[in-house]
């Protein structure tokens, strides 16, 4: 990955508190700091670290997009010359002669175009055919692989991602759910029963607020639903969820996610010990389960939201060598990844009992006074997946355009859309601060045919082309490249997967993180075996080992 080392507000790639003046300052790290009582006061902390904080706060317990001082974190994951960092897929000069001024125009520009992009009035486009369970599916995955907590919005000038830290490690390898592992997080484990072997470590699961019965019912239907006392995750005497990473307890599906992957490592044990399998059963176990989720996201997520053409394409041409150096593209994480906000639908269809919710008590449903999760809202993962037991209601995704859900309308309780305002119009601040190309000079420099305006602006209502047209046409000639990304997928894909520049931005980067691990799928060899099809594996294959959804 290139870096532009000149980039003004970026000091050097190493220096981790570059892009946070505020944290040097209260570090000392500028010899300035007075430390003497009632002499001076530490600055003010920034604007989205201060809303992160009330954000994560119990009663909202929104982590994912929150933003820490990085004081927060033990040093030797900031400061090491080996720890993880942010970069760019495309060279200094493409990106200095493509990205938006970092002026106060352009931000009020940009914050039109997300006020227009959180209007709920825009969605006509039908269901996809891509059932809803892979939105989550994308939403764990992103939480698998990247997570950056310092960068600027309110930056005043560009920042260069080369300094930004990313705090979860750029592979597959599920660290979410494992954590460090038994020894170190011995929180996340429960012990071998007692006359199993010492190593059969199984990930500990939590209990059931009883309020009657939910989940699945598989081939009984409603008949066979009941009143579940362990589908959640496991959780403190405060409620708080005790998993890898706590974005994924920030909406009911994606925790209920969460806990399904905690039972296929079971399940997997469970057979290891039952196959009398007489080496370590923890490390077989993870191992095992590992393998069979990579498979599952390079041959079954990845090619609905990518296609399967650009899929083949990244795994016959990428080339990465085992444990070379990496920087998480930027292009990717703050750009073509964003594309699960404009899948979420506004109901969902979650077990027999709960037939249509909102996606507002999906999120209200994972906090107090409904912890732990009410036996009555354990979901029915038939609905999300093709698990082949019919349910009345199949959840399919919304297709993929620029229209964020309106579902994320009124999550705060404000009765407006200003959240999901706030939403769009943070994702297009942070790629100009981030100094992100646009996406014609992205798609040119990485091979990809140019979106016309034409083609730009097809099907789009005159007021958001008004804004795409204000200062002579910036935003047409220089377009956001998350934007871009969204409306290249409705208009060369119908919505129905991302269009060729984000298809070929994101299969690239998983292509890239699995062969860069010397043991992924791509560098070792493996055919899935648990999979209803031998040589073959599903996330549906998945939520069945892991017993979640019915007999």
């Amino acid at each position: 990955m290139s870096t532009d080392t000149t980039t003004p507000g970026a000091k050097s790639p190493g220096d981790a508190f570059a892009a946070q003046p505020f944290l040097r300052e209260q570090l000392g790290l500028n010899g300035t700091r007075e430390r003497s009582p009632g002499e001076r006061q530490a600055p003010r902390l920034p604007v989205d670290i201060r809303g992160s904080l009330e954000a994560v706060r119990p009663e909202h317990g929104r982590f994912h997009g929150a933003k820490f001082s990085l004081g927060y974190f033990p040093a030797h994951e900031v400061f090491s010359s080996a720890a993880d960092k942010f970069g760019y897929l495309t060279k200094p000069k493409v990106r200095a002669a493509s990205r938006l001024p970092v002026d106060d125009a352009t931000r009020a520009l940009l914050t039109q175009l997300g006020d227009l992009m959180a209007n709920s009035g825009r969605e006509t486009a039908d269901d996809s055919a891509t059932p809803s369970g892979y939105t989550y599916v994308g939403q764990f995955v992103d939480h698998d692989i990247t997570l950056d907590v310092s960068s600027a919005l309110d930056a005043p000038e560009l920042v260069d991602a080369a300094v930004i830290n990313n705090m979860r490690s750029p592979m597959l390898d599920l660290d979410s759910v494992y954590g460090r592992g038994p020894a170190v997080d011995a929180f996340l484990y429960a012990a071998p029963a007692p006359g199993e072997p010492a190593s059969a470590f199984r990930m500990l699961l939590g209990t059931n607020l009883q309020s009657g019965p939910g989940g699945a019912g598989g081939a009984a239907g409603g008949n066979g639903i009941i009143a579940h006392t362990d589908f959640d995750v496991p959780r403190t005497s405060a409620l708080t969820a005790i998993i890898g990473d706590p974005r994924n307890n920030e909406n009911l599906i994606v925790s209920q996610l969460h806990h399904t992957m905690l039972r296929f490592h079971n399940a997997i044990v469970d057979a290891l010990i039952a196959s009398g399998f007489t080496g370590d059963i923890f490390v077989a176990a993870k191992r095992e389960a590992t393998l069979h989720y990579q498979w599952a996201v390079l041959h079954d997520f990845l090619p609905r939201i990518c296609g399967q053409a650009a899929v083949d394409d990244a795994v016959a041409n990428v080339k990465a060598k085992p444990n070379s150096p990496f920087q998480m593209p930027v292009e990717f994480s703050v750009a073509a990844y964003r594309f699960g906000h404009s899948m979420i639908r506004d109901q969902y269809w979650l077990n027999f009992e709960l037939r249509n919710k909102p996606m507002s008590d999906v999120f209200k449903f994972i906090h107090e006074p409904h912890l732990p999760v009410r036996s009555n809202w354990v979901v029915d993962f038939n609905a999300f997946f093709e698990t082949g037991f019919a349910v009345p209601v199949f959840n399919n995704a919304r297709k993929i355009d620029s229209v964020l859900a309106s579902a994320l309308e009124d999550l705060d309780g404000s009765g407006s859309n200003a959240l999901m305002s706030i939403l769009a119009t943070r994702n297009l601040h942070r790629g100009l601060v981030l100094g992100l190309p646009s996406g014609q000079a992205t798609a040119a420099a990485l091979g990809v045919p140019v979106l016309t305006t034409a083609q730009l602006t097809d099907g789009l209502p005159a007021d958001e082309i008004a804004v795409l047209q204000q200062q002579n046409g910036l935003l047409l000639e220089k377009t956001p490249l998350w934007y871009y990304v969204l409306r290249e997928a409705m208009v060369t894909s119908a919505g129905e997967h991302l269009g060729p520049l984000g298809a070929k931005i994101v299969a690239d980067t998983f292509v890239t993180l699995l062969r860069r691990d010397a043991l992924s799928i791509l560098n070792v060899a493996f055919s899935p075996t648990r999979g209803a099809t031998p040589g073959a594996f599903t996330f549906a294959d998945l939520v069945r080992i892991a017993d979640v959804i019915g007999a």
